[in-house]
């Protein structure tokens, strides 16, 4: 007898959680200098959380706002203070910023402003896609309260208003620019997706997958693929990203939880790579550029150069489970335990 198979709401998703290791890899590509790319992970990134924060709210809604911010908060003020105190001692190791308090406060407070240069991010540059999800979160916690049925819907509709706002306004606001970014669009596609691996899911559990689906497996690495191909001739500005990136992101993350139904056992390091993922996303960017610098020069393909790349995964990667495990296993689960009550 085939064993029946559990709700959709009762998964792991340990091939998703894999896919999200691989890409936190590809955005460490994206910073050494003569590879550059791998930018549209933060894509995949968003479309996994719009995925993921559906099926979290399914049935437990309990805390959603404080919950996330204990997963996130502890790692990015963290990775932020530091910033500004390396801004301080060290300020010709940054091209753009200054240690400007101000700066620091705003930075934490997920306000965006102009950094220098015209670049509106926080005091830690690749913080930028923190701030995207945190206002993501709120909107959502909104139609939640609004409508928990209609949630996705709901905060579809916030999301397109804003980014319609940003577009339509005669000089927008520094924040309303900066939120109405059409990135935002890929956690609409996150929530699509969601629904998406739902209906198929459905339809595996009743034998009415086609066989033809076991091939999806293929699609996501073929896609990175033609992604890293296209990246340096290609125009992803404004609502091309969503178009360009955002719908192969996707598809590959439509892809691999379908490939996931029938590969059951995804590699446990694999999946130990998808928990550090936050991490390695947060801690990477210093210690490439440390090495890049100082030791294997990334400004042109070369035996040291690739040295140097593989030198900067394992730092990352180590620093990364060494973050994960004093930060987001220990001190946010000790958070957890003290707020969530």
């Amino acid at each position: 007898m085939k064993a029946q198979l559990p709700d959709f709401h009762q998964m792991r998703f340990d091939s998703i959680q894999a896919l999200r290791g691989i890409t936190a890899l590809f955005i460490v590509l994206e910073h050494v200098r003569f590879l550059n790319c791998g930018a549209f992970g933060v894509d995949i990134f968003f479309c996994v959380s719009g995925f993921m924060i559906m099926f979290s709210t399914h049935r437990d809604t309990k805390f959603f706002l404080r919950k996330r911010l204990i997963r996130i908060l502890p790692l990015y003020y963290l990775m932020t203070i530091g910033t500004f105190l390396l801004l301080l001692l060290f300020p010709g190791m940054f091209e753009q910023t200054r240690a400007n308090p101000v700066f620091l406060l705003k930075s934490l407070l997920f306000l965006p402003f102009d950094i220098g240069g015209g670049a509106i991010q926080p005091l830690m540059r690749i913080g930028w896609t923190v701030n995207c999800e945190i206002f993501f979160y709120i909107l959502f916690l909104i139609a939640m309260r609004v409508s928990h049925k209609f949630r996705g819907l709901l905060c579809s509709l916030f999301l397109l208003g804003v980014i319609t706002a940003a577009h339509v306004v005669p000089s927008p606001p520094v924040f309303l620019a900066f939120y109405g970014n059409p990135v935002m669009l890929e956690f609409i596609f996150g929530i699509l997706c969601y629904y998406a691996a739902w209906g198929l899911y459905r339809r595996h559990q009743a034998g009415k997958l086609p066989g033809v689906c076991r091939m999806l497996g293929i699609l996501p690495p073929v896609t990175f693929a033609v992604l890293i191909l296209i990246k340096s001739s290609i125009n992803v500005l404004g609502f091309l990203r969503p178009l360009i990136w955002g719908v192969p992101a996707l598809l590959i993350v439509l892809c691999t939880f379908v490939s996931g139904l029938y590969h059951r056992k995804t590699p446990a390091p694999l999946v130990r790579l998808g928990d550090i993922s936050f991490s390695l996303y947060l801690v990477h960017y210093y210690p490439v550029i440390l090495l890049d610098r100082f030791l294997f020069d990334f400004s042109a393909p070369s035996l040291r150069a690739f040295i140097g790349v593989a030198v900067a995964f394992a730092v990352s990667a180590s620093l990364a489970l060494i973050s994960w495990s004093l930060i987001e296993w220990r001190f946010s689960g000790w958070l957890r335990r003290k707020l969530l009550i």
